[in-house]
């Protein structure tokens, strides 16, 4: 333990002298940069400081003001690094990092990253709609969330517990993307991008606000990447290609999505399909199959009716319909009565269909106090999930079910300087154990420059209909009809400091709790698997971030993050939890020519799950932009691990390979036309 901390130590000194090289740049700017005009708006810190946000608390208030830690992603932002999907977003951002097992992404938030846990302990909001499935309470950041980059006006992320507003999932972050109104979009843009791998991507987007006051959006992505051959050490035999996936690595998706927006009144739906191969022979399958894919296809649409702000009382009103479903391909081998091999194919399947309802009442009884009512219910018409091989059914079950939600939060401003929050939501379940869950915060600002947060929360993740129900004795699998949910409760202190007014600074402590965690067992009296609640885990970290933003259009941010997350029935570390992480980056523009935007990544090392570790990593990435060229047209290159750097993230159980090996150098060329 030593030996570990001094060598983190020694790291840890070598990432501040680059973090102060870094701002050495930065800094003086007047002599390094000119601005660009004539280009998208610069946001100012000022500005970004004073956005309005909803998602922390339901209602606009400013950063300061939120009782939660939070982080905004702007379009500007997007932009300039060069963002191509969500799980890079949250990449950049502290106390977050991201693992990739060549199929879908997944979101490691504080030190707690299950290694396949399908993203079901954070909520994605699109405009405040949950876009977490109802079967496994999954969560999609990569391109199978199928949103067009360009049609995002922002991202909010809120990190600690959020289930006191949100209910179940909302345990380590609520993160809600915000689209654009017609009126900031003001025309047709199209924008290709190609690149390495085979990359090819088109994107349509056009807003327009008519005379009326009505707002349209309408955004359309299409995409293909055909991917590379990889070669996996662990399938190096003349049997199994010699451990290359050949054609394996595609990805297709596209979408289509509208918002309407006029007076009181907000219509939005979009819908969205992937298909992806995946070349990691996971779950067994024959290695460098044709037919190892998954497809997902989701969609809603979503009628809020919501007051301005106007007066003391402010009522909203949605209602909505949900659909998901999801078809896995797993070709697997064997032999005939002759020993004569062949290959049969096996499939799984998710048809869900869901509706529900919100309705919620903001109510300022005085100057100094705001009380937020809500209600919600959701009826889950279909949940059905199908394993089956062509003379077989393993399991075949439709189970719908019902959820009801009350939740009631109260800030109190008792000085001027001094708010008090507190909250309180209760979820009742027609299969599962209901759930009762607190927030409460302080917020004090000593100063305009200066914000202290206390924030304590509690959170749940309700069990997932697989890991109640699925019962394949076949497969040695039980279902467990007295799962639990998960329980996490959370304390953090957080100063806020702004300098000048270009430059902000942020630390914070925190502790989580979890308990009921929800692992795979063995049952011994009849050597079953069965889903129990029999894991504790505690982490404890520090977080560091400084933002810049110069009216000169220079700007950067830079984080640091040091947890320490362990098993406490086992005093273990846990799989998948880098100690320390490190990101920069900064926008430098070049005379009136370019925006050239370096990012900076580093990592320590994370367990896998057959007890082997990763290495450490330092990544670089480079995208050149160019302002708009004669009214109309934008260029931009994006370079990520622009040294070739070999590193991989932590598999889960499914795979044969500790750890996956991720992509080298790569490159991506987009090409934005406005009209």
């Amino acid at each position: 333990m030593k030996h570990y901390i001094s060598g983190l130590v020694m790291r840890t000194n070598r990432i501040l002298i680059i973090a102060c090289f870094l701002l050495g740049i930065l800094l003086p700017t007047k002599i390094l940069t000119q601005g660009i005009p004539g280009d998208i708006t610069e946001i100012t810190l000022e500005a970004l400081l004073n956005t309005k946000i909803s998602t922390a608390a339901k209602y606009a208030q400013t950063q300061r003001e939120a009782p939660a830690s939070i982080s905004i992603i702007t379009s500007e932002d997007i932009e300039r690094y060069g963002f191509e999907t969500l799980d890079q977003v949250l990449n950049s951002l502290r106390g977050f990092y991201i693992s990739y097992d060549r199929n879908y992404s997944y979101v490691g938030v504080r030190g707690f990253g299950r290694p396949t846990d399908y993203n079901d302990r954070i909520l994605v909001l699109i405009n405040g709609h949950p876009t977490n499935d109802n079967f496994y309470n999954s969560a999609s950041v990569g391109t199978d969330l199928g949103i067009n980059i360009e049609e995002i006006e922002r991202i909010e992320i809120v990190r600690g517990p959020g289930s006191a507003l949100y209910g179940t999932s909302a345990m380590f972050a609520v993160i809600n993307v915000i689209t654009k109104s017609g009126n900031l979009v003001e025309g047709l843009k199209a924008t290709f991008r190609t690149g390495s791998y085979g990359k090819s991507i088109g994107e349509l987007l056009f807003g327009r606000e008519f005379n009326n006051g009505l707002n349209l959006t309408v955004s359309a992505t299409i995409g293909n990447i055909d991917g590379q051959d990889l070669y996996f050490p662990e399938y190096d035999d003349p049997s199994t290609n010699n451990g290359i996936a050949q054609h394996l690595d595609w990805d297709k998706f596209y979408s289509l999505s509208s918002l309407i927006q006029f007076k009181n009144l907000n219509i939005y739906g979009r819908y969205s399909s992937r298909e992806k191969a995946f070349p990691t022979g996971a779950w067994e399958v024959a290695f460098n199959h044709p037919n190892s894919k998954t497809i997902d296809n989701m969609g809603f649409i979503e009628l809020k009716y919501q007051t301005h702000h106007t007066g003391p009382r402010n009522l909203l009103l949605k209602v909505y319909a949900d659909h998901y479903d999801y078809k896995g391909f797993y070709p697997y081998e064997d032999e005939d009565e002759d020993g004569n091999p062949y290959v049969y194919d096996s499939w799984d399947s998710n048809q869900s269909n869901w509706f529900g309802s919100e309705a919620q009442f903001i109510w300022d009884t005085h100057s100094n106090n705001r009380l937020v009512f809500g209600a919600e219910y959701r009826k889950h018409l279909d949940a059905e999930y199908r394993y089956w091989e062509p003379d077989t059914v393993y399991f075949d079950s439709n189970i719908p079910y019902n959820t009801q939600s009350l939740y009631v939060q109260d800030e109190i401003q008792i000085h001027s300087n001094f708010t008090f929050t507190a909250g309180l939501r209760y979820d009742r379940y027609s299969f599962s154990e209901n759930s009762l869950t607190p927030r409460t915060a302080i917020v004090f600002n000593p100063s305009r420059q200066s914000t202290l947060k206390l924030l304590y929360g509690e959170a749940f993740r309700a069990p997932n209909l697989y890991e109640v129900y699925y019962d394949d004795p076949v497969s040695g699998y039980k279902p467990n009809y007295l799962l639990k949910p998960e329980k996490i409760r959370t304390i953090e202190l957080a100063w806020e400091q702004q300098f000048g007014k270009s430059i902000m600074g942020l630390a914070s402590l925190y502790y989580n709790r979890i308990t009921d965690l929800i692992d795979q067992t063995i049952d011994p009296a009849d050597s079953l698997i069965q889903f129990q609640n029999v894991s504790k885990v505690s982490s404890v970290g520090i977080e560091f971030e400084l933002q810049a933003r110069f009216n000169s259009g220079v700007s950067g941010y830079l984080n640091t993050t040091i947890q320490n997350s362990e098993n406490q029935l086992t005093r273990t570390e846990l799989t998948n939890s880098p100690g320390f992480l490190f990101k920069a980056g900064f926008v430098l523009p070049v005379r009136h020519l370019l925006y050239t935007a370096l990012e900076f990544r580093y990592e320590t090392r994370r367990l896998t799950v057959y007890d082997t570790y990763t290495e450490p990593f330092f990544l670089t990435n480079l995208t050149l932009t160019t302002p708009t060229i004669a009214n109309h047209f934008k260029v931009a290159l994006k370079v990520r691990n622009l040294w070739d750097v070999d590193y991989q993230y932590p598999g889960g159980y499914e795979h044969l390979q500790p750890a996956i090996t991720q992509d080298g150098r790569n490159f991506t060329f987009s090409f934005k036309v406005t009209l």
